[in-house]
């Protein structure tokens, strides 16, 4: 149990004890007496010592005291101890061993309903807010490209990925190109690709292999430029409001707050960008404590950020808000369970198209 945080100059007994303080506050909301730690806990050790300890997890920032009668409660230096304490438990009881699987092969139903289940089983389990952000069209590979004329100068463009999910705009098209011919053209350098790809490596698009005249080669390269500009719908589902206002352990402040950055999809997608982003390397959760957040009317709450993927790629976010005074390994386990159901329907959800 030895954090990745700084932890001062501490002991095994006195990370012992400052991981059961945690634990027991978490589990009661009540400040934890040193007569309480060595009730529940297996330290040998007197309550004088235990006190001592206590004092000493104070002075370095891990406890503070509410009143001078009473025991200790954890700090957000604390909370990300124990959080990071937690992780590393997981790591060790998983290393060496199969990850358990679920007994269903993958979750059958429409796609949407799925996400909506999804978000609400992880409400219920994290006791706050959950946010599943949908696909992103922009990560996903492209299946199919259809274009429809409007009329002399703007063409409907309708994407299709590999979920089954389409996207449709309109864009002007070349003068001198035929449709058809141009709807060959990009099936055949898109398919297999995804958006975000072709955006950073524009240059490996070799339309030029195809013989033009200079101005439609200019013409053409403008359609697909505005094609790879084009901004695709984003949405989140989120589930779990009424759990926050029920909090006692919030402030009615901290949460009316909350509401208004949730209420709207930009703030919401600027809260979860500022965290955690798709195009990340890595995995795993992510969790933002208390005062670690960036934006300040957050300190109140922990929050949590996975991805769910089709085969290795992110597509999409899954995130919990709720009190930074919650049971950390359960919520950890709720959004990894989640994540990877999710990412095994849409792998085979691919696999299938």
């Amino acid at each position: 149990m030895n954090g990745r945080i700084k932890n001062g100059f501490l002991n095994e007994r006195q990370k012992k004890v400052l991981f059961c303080i945690v634990k027991e506050y978490i589990r009661t909301h009540k400040p934890v007496s040193s007569s309480k730690v060595l009730e529940i806990s297996t330290i040998d050790y007197s309550s004088a010592t235990i006190r001592n300890d206590m004092r000493k997890l104070e002075y370095l920032g891990y406890l503070k005291q509410p009143h001078t009668s009473a025991g200790r409660i954890p700090t957000d230096k604390a909370l990300r101890f124990y959080l990071d304490a937690v992780m590393d438990m997981r790591r060790m009881r998983e290393r060496g061993k199969e990850v358990e699987k679920d007994s269903h092969v993958y979750w059958e139903g429409d796609f949407s309903r799925i996400l909506e289940g999804a978000v609400k089983i992880i409400a219920v389990a994290s006791d706050g807010i959950a946010i599943v952000e949908k696909p992103k069209v922009e990560f996903l590979r492209i299946s199919g490209v259809i274009l429809r004329e409007i009329d002399e100068t703007r063409t409907l463009v309708v994407l299709s990925t590999e979920l089954g999910l389409n996207e449709s705009f309109t864009i002007y098209h070349p003068r001198d190109v035929k449709l058809e011919e141009l709807e060959n053209i990009l099936n055949d350098k898109l398919i297999g690709r995804t958006i975000g790809d072709i955006r950073k490596s524009v240059s490996g698009i070799d339309i030029r292999a195809k013989i033009w005249y200079d101005k439609r080669l200019e013409e053409l390269m403008k359609f697909f430029e505005n094609l790879l500009n084009e901004r695709f719908e984003e949405g989140f589902l989120r589930y779990g409001f009424q759990r926050i206002i029920n909090n006692d352990l919030l402030s009615f402040d901290a949460v009316r707050k909350l509401m208004r950055i949730l209420e709207d999809e930009e703030t919401t997608k600027e809260l979860l960008n500022e965290i955690y982003s798709l195009d990340r390397s890595g995995n795993g959760v992510m969790v933002i404590i208390g005062e670690e957040h960036k934006n300040k009317d957050l300190r109140e709450f922990s929050t949590f950020i996975d991805t769910y993927k089709v085969f290795d790629r992110n597509v999409g976010r899954i995130a919990v808000i709720t009190s930074k005074y919650t049971d950390y390994e359960k919520v950890v386990k709720t959004l990894v369970y989640i994540s990877n159901r999710l990412t095994e329907f849409l792998t085979k959800l691919s696999m299938r198209r």
